[in-house]
């Protein structure tokens, strides 16, 4: 880093880049806490907060009896999760010779979706170009309304999917598996089902599985903080990802929050959801408390209506046009040698400081090239980070709340946060930040928020804390179910003591036939589903490749023990532009720092079990040319 005062980045006049690093260590170290991610309460292992996460969405007329959907208590391939990533493990499968028959599709929500079945509050939108999120666009023709799709475009495309590649009929929803184990002498799974159907009695049923993909979703479990006293709060609470518009008013397509227009709201977190929220809730309700422990850096996201017209001419251009759309998408932010054209030109694309977490600028070697690689991210970043501050500045009018919305750590500490409306918001008079330091609520009483000593009275509480980081445990503990693989191996455990051992995220040597969805030992985009859709492409290939070899007869497959040994060995080897994370502002990127103070030996593991360090396009290349090779190297197919 730099040695002495004063010096500055190129590009960025008049900023003391040692007194901004300086500045980003002192905010970091406000927000570090001994228990780390154990300030959260997970909501799935709660029985206290279990109505947190009611599903009040199903319709039970479309939710089919489990036990009419496994009518001789098997099927050919189980994928956990109906989500757009389930979906996408379904429809690569199908394109290499599967039946849609011979698949089911499990999921614990009462549609398809995912993500976007339970989170339906006001403002939901996605975050990445919707030219590229949406996946399939070529296959289905489909056209996106808006530059950045709403939620509920989002989740009629899953149904619309869902039924044009014929699986819609084969989800087994309210159902959630519990455990898996693995029969090496009939080479398949023994698989635990429940289903709860609504106002019906729980149903266990056991089942068995040829193969089974684990596809259960990136954030699902959602967290609220640890607050003291926050079972004696009488009034009424809710999770984001579970809007009550009973309570509200509006609806997901009308967000028309008509019943809160007597009502003081806090909203708990300042995230890219609540982000979202707090214009519709700054529209409607009689006062709107935000409650910040971290500020978010909030760009310009610029929605706009899809033109047809330029579509058609300047975007759906040629065969391979989303791919190569994505493929200029990465390259702007997972590199430092940028492309001359810019397909997307959104706040992604000039977020450039997210190569720090998703690719390879410098790609340092050694843990010694370290220093020097954190100052060529720095100088990669500050402008933009600057910029946004300055942005604080420009709209919000009072300066005492400019400076406390103002974010102080990098771009790629936190996802970044796009909204047109978002600071506007704390110039009304119904808006008021209540800004933690840091710190988080001091408690809660029977009708009050507590922070910084001072109390709010309240009617309404909303969480938008998130989920469960998505970076630790297995695909067993991130299902919260029970994997035993070979010789009796206990997923948990085993990647709790070793990580995992795959070649390429999708095969684990002591589960076989479990594909994996990643992160772990694959690679990771801003957009999540064409990082799954990477795997899913890639599983099928292997499913199919295996079958054509095994003939009729049952079979195995999975990574040799040599090839997920040299595979984590290269994961671990390419892991040091990876290792900018653990500075940052808690977050679940570096599990509430608890990734800082993790042993050396765990760090080592965790390395071992991480993200390809040199971004989504280079894993693509690796095994897209494996592929071609044609010659399986690496996986055991046992008859």
């Amino acid at each position: 880093m730099a040695s002495e005062p004063g010096y500055q980045y190129e590009g960025v006049s008049g900023v003391d880049a040692l007194q901004v690093e300086k500045r980003y260590g002192e905010e970091r170290a406000k927000r570090l806490r001994d228990d780390g991610g154990d300030q959260f309460i997970d909501l799935s292992l709660s029985i206290e907060f279990q109505s947190f996460i009611q599903d009040t969405w199903v319709e039970p007329s479309l939710v089919k009896n489990a036990n009419i959907m496994f009518p001789d208590n098997r099927c050919e391939i189980l994928i956990l999760g109906g989500g757009l990533g389930g979906l996408l493990y379904a429809i690569r499968m199908i394109q290499v010779g599967i039946s849609p028959k011979d698949i089911r599709i499990v999921d614990s929500a009462g549609g398809f979706g995912g993500t976007w079945y339970w989170n339906r509050y006001p403002g939901l939108s996605c975050d990445i170009e919707s030219y590229c999120y949406l996946p399939l666009l070529e296959e289905t023709g489909y056209i996106p309304r808006h530059r950045y799709a709403h939620g509920e475009e989002i989740r009629n495309y899953a149904n619309f999917a869902a039924q044009k590649w014929g699986v819609a009929d084969s989800a087994v929803f309210q159902t959630k598996a519990n455990n898996l184990i693995w029969d090496d002498i009939l080479k398949e799974w023994q698989v635990e089902l429940v289903q709860q159907r609504k106002e019906e009695d729980l149903q266990t049923l056991n089942i068995c599985a040829k193969f089974v993909a684990t596809v259960n979703g990136v954030l699902n479990w959602p967290k609220v903080p640890r607050v003291p006293g926050i079972l004696d709060y009488q009034g009424e609470v809710f999770h984001s990802s579970r809007w009550n518009y009973a309570l509200t008013g509006g609806t997901p397509n009308d967000p028309s929050l008509t019943k809160l227009r007597e009502k003081r709201v806090a909203i708990i977190g300042t995230g890219c959801t609540a982000v979202q929220i707090v214009p519709h809730l700054a529209h409607w309700a009689k006062h709107v408390y935000v409650v910040q422990r971290t500020p978010a850096a909030v760009d310009e996201r610029n929605q706009r209506e899809t033109d047809l017209e330029w579509f058609r001419k300047d975007v759906a251009i040629s065969a391979g046009w989303q791919r190569e759309r994505m493929r200029n998408f990465h390259q702007h932010f997972t590199t430092d040698k940028q492309p001359e054209i810019n397909l997307v030109d959104d706040g992604w694309t000039h977020a450039v400081g997210m190569v720090a977490i998703s690719g390879n600028a410098a790609r340092p070697k050694t843990t010694d090239e370290l220093p020097v690689y954190m100052k060529k991210l720095h100088a990669i970043d500050l402008p933009r980070q600057d910029r946004l501050r300055r942005r604080v500045e420009e709209v919000v009018k009072d300066p005492v709340v400019a400076k406390k919305l103002q974010a102080w750590y990098p771009t790629w500490c936190k996802r970044p946060a796009f909204h047109d409306e978002y600071l506007s918001m704390f110039n009304k008079e119904n808006v008021t930040l209540v800004d933690t330091d840091g710190k988080g609520l001091d408690h809660l009483t029977a009708d009050s928020i507590v922070a910084g000593g001072q109390s709010y009275p309240i009617d309404i509480i909303i969480f938008a804390t998130g989920f469960r980081t998505p970076f630790t445990g297995s695909p067993a503990q991130k299902g919260n179910m029970n994997i035993i693989g070979r010789n009796g191996v206990s997923m948990n455990e085993e990647w709790a003591r070793n990580g995992p051992s795959t070649q390429h995220g999708v095969l684990d040597h002591n589960f076989p036939n479990l594909f994996l969805s990643g992160p772990w030992q694959a690679s990771i985009s801003g957009n999540n589903l064409f990082s799954v859709d990477v795997l899913a492409k890639h599983s099928a290939y292997i499913l199919a490749e295996a079958k054509r070899r095994a003939g009729r007869k049952p079979f195995s497959v999975t990574t040799t023990a040599a090839a997920a040994e040299n595979w984590g060995t290269q994961v671990l080897m390419h892991s040091a532009p990876m290792a900018a994370i653990t500075g940052c502002t808690p977050n679940y990127f570096n599990i509430e720092g608890d990734l800082d103070r993790a042993p050396p030996n765990m760090q080592m593991i965790m390395a071992r079990s991480g993200l390809w360090g040199h971004g989504i396009e280079d894993f693509v290349r690796i095994v897209e040319a494996w592929r071609e090779e044609g010659n399986m190297q690496g996986i055991e197919i046992q008859t």
